[in-house]
């Protein structure tokens, strides 16, 4: 079919901008208008009721909504502002963007004021003595960054980075615009000639070969024990279904890495929470028993691995297959005897077509459930001792019970870094695939509520809960006034022990480099005019909970947590960082 010009009449670039983003389907962008980037904003007020522009109180935030956005929706979440701010306050979500692989567009200003870039114009990025080099910052961060000077230029380059963005190994590109280039014009008279968007990012996602697929079926065959480790690849591709319908169809237990927690129910029967350095004990049991063990969308982190732990994976007692879009993530830790390079939904998809003459009987199937069941029962599984234990201040452990008891299986969990994350990851039961977050590719503090903000804007039908510590939420506590003026009813729950415990816990406990002192942050978030609750007990917790839910309102619960020797996150690394058996 012959393609349409992208438009019949001279337009300016801001308005060519928006239209590009309406065309690819991103309907909501987030910044601070800065700079010339006023240019875009006034453009989106004419499509206000296709894009919703969100503003932020600070850029960091913007920067971590529009990866998550990205991440939850597979388009491009999209940072707007001026160059300054986007790249020294935004880097959070950037970075988060570039090593979790979800698709992001940075569009900034360079402050050039043209003609004057040359003689140091007030805060410009042009690269000029006199100014900083926006360009150069950025290239280490995305996968490309583009400078425009004109406005064909311009809007091509926004919808090529859309394309980027998307395409292969997903990430963070940005485009920088010149004040030239936000002033000017385009039309049908231009050349470059500008088309629609659509034609430029229409996406074709492959499977593996078949012959490939083939393989993997005869391989699964021959396995005795067979284990899946799921990663973030499956949140990606979007491959929740076919993940748990490769696993129930051949009995396969799934483990997840620390970045892919959440893309498998871990209420099912198959499921084992994650594997490695922070891994429950069946997890990293059940991999190390494995003779085939199929990776999904993860490059097997020192992290997924306890440190390339001989005792968990083996490659010269066990065979390995990694299924992944980007060739250099396959056999980059470990030699594989299968490489599949390809979509995992797609591959999972035709792997259901090409296994039927290879399945294990039902009998068979159930024998390795029952197994999975009997390691479970002597191994434990998500709860311990301490999840049951009423002390107060309550134990971490026994909050993320309160957690797991009282929030909905489709509730958006959102973590932060730190101590807090390390407890959510080892001992939240996330209840739903698709359900689960973290800041698990940079592991930055102050990731948690601007990711709950975006995942609530993404699907407003279900809870948004930011899971944080006190020194996370002080870093972020300006998101509560962007939900207030947003109208985003997101819950925040604190984990409150007055220190930085990852960083008291891991350093002999010393003071000097972890006191926070001690706050009200349910009060803190009162005197904005959200809702907010202190609780130091598991019923007043239970009950917090409760009414935050009920509300519709943001809500914070500042919960009082023990700082104990005996419950800190050492207590969630695998014996075999100590080069121990994962039974011992």
């Amino acid at each position: 079919m012959a393609t349409e010009r992208f438009t019949d009449t001279d337009i300016r670039v801001s308005e060519a901008v928006a239209r590009v983003l309406e065309e690819a389907g991103i309907d909501m962008i987030f910044g601070i208008v800065g700079g010339d980037s006023w240019m875009l904003f006034d453009a989106l007020n004419e499509h206000r009721d296709t894009i919703r522009a969100v503003t932020v109180r600070e850029e960091s935030l913007a920067g971590v909504m529009a990866e998550v956005y990205g991440r939850l929706t597979g388009k491009p979440g999209v940072i707007y502002g001026q160059g300054a701010w986007v790249i020294s306050n935004a880097l959070l979500g950037t970075l988060e963007a570039k090593l979790s692989s979800s698709p992001m567009l940075l569009i900034a200003d360079l402050t050039d004021g043209h003609p004057f870039a040359h003689h140091g114009y007030y805060q410009t990025g042009a690269g000029n003595y006199g100014g900083f080099d926006a360009k150069a910052t950025l290239d280490g961060v995305t996968k490309r960054t583009t400078v425009v000077t004109e406005g064909p230029q311009a809007v091509q380059s926004v919808q090529l980075a859309i394309k980027h963005a998307t395409s292969g190994e997903r990430g963070p590109v940005a485009v920088l615009f010149s004040s030239r280039a936000l002033k000017s014009k385009v039309g049908p008279s231009n050349v470059p000639i500008i088309y629609p968007t659509a034609r430029y990012i229409e996406q074709h996602k492959p499977a593996a070969p078949d012959r490939d697929i083939a393989a993997l079926a005869a391989r699964l065959a021959k396995a005795k024990k067979p284990v899946i480790v799921a990663g973030n690849g499956v949140r990606i591709s979007q491959a929740y279904t076919q993940l748990e319908n490769l696993a129930v169809r051949w009995g396969a237990p799934i483990a997840t890495s620390s970045n892919g927690k959440g893309v498998f129910s871990e209420k099912h029967d198959l499921a084992l929470g994650v594997s490695g350095q922070f891994g429950t004990p069946l997890a990293n049991a059940t991999i190390a028993a494995a003779d085939l063990i199929i990776v999904l969308g993860s490059k097997l982190a020192p992290t997924d691995t306890a440190n390339e732990s001989l005792d968990l994976i083996d490659p010269t007692r066990q065979d390995i297959v990694q299924v992944d879009i980007e060739p250099r993530n396959a056999a980059w830790t470990y030699p594989v005897d299968q490489s599949l390079i390809g979509d995992i939904a797609a591959t999972l998809d035709r792997l259901a077509e090409l296994d039927v003459d290879h399945l294990p009987s039902a009998e068979e199937v159930q024998h390795r459930v029952t197994s999975l069941h009997a390691t479970r029962d002597e191994l434990g599984w998500f709860d311990d001792e301490s999840s049951f234990d009423d002390h107060s201040p309550l134990l971490p452990e026994r909050a993320v019970k309160v957690l797991n008891d009282a929030l909905p299986d489709n509730a958006m969990i959102t973590c932060d870094a730190g101590e807090n994350r390390l407890f959510m990851m080892r001992y939240f039961q996330s209840g739903g695939a698709g359900n689960y977050l973290q800041s698990a590719g940079v592991g930055g503090m102050g990731y948690a509520i601007p990711a709950a903000l975006a995942a609530k804007l993404v699907d407003p039908s279900r809870p948004a809960v930011a899971v944080c510590g006190d020194g996370g939420f002080g870093m972020s506590m300006n998101g509560i006034m962007t939900a207030l003026e947003q109208d985003i009813p997101i819950i925040v729950v604190v984990l409150n022990n007055n220190v930085l415990g990852w960083v008291y816990n891991g350093l002999g406990k010393r003071r000097i480099t972890a006191d926070l002192g001690e706050y009200d942050f349910a009060a803190v978030a009162r005197s904005l005019g959200a809702d907010g609750s202190r609780v130091s007990t598991p019923e007043e917790f239970s009950k917090a909970l409760a009414e935050a839910l009920a509300s519709n309102r943001p809500y914070v619960i500042d919960v009082a947590v023990a700082l104990d020797p005996e419950h800190t996150y050492l207590k969630t690394v695998s014996p075999l960082m100590a080069g121990k058996t994962s039974k011992s």
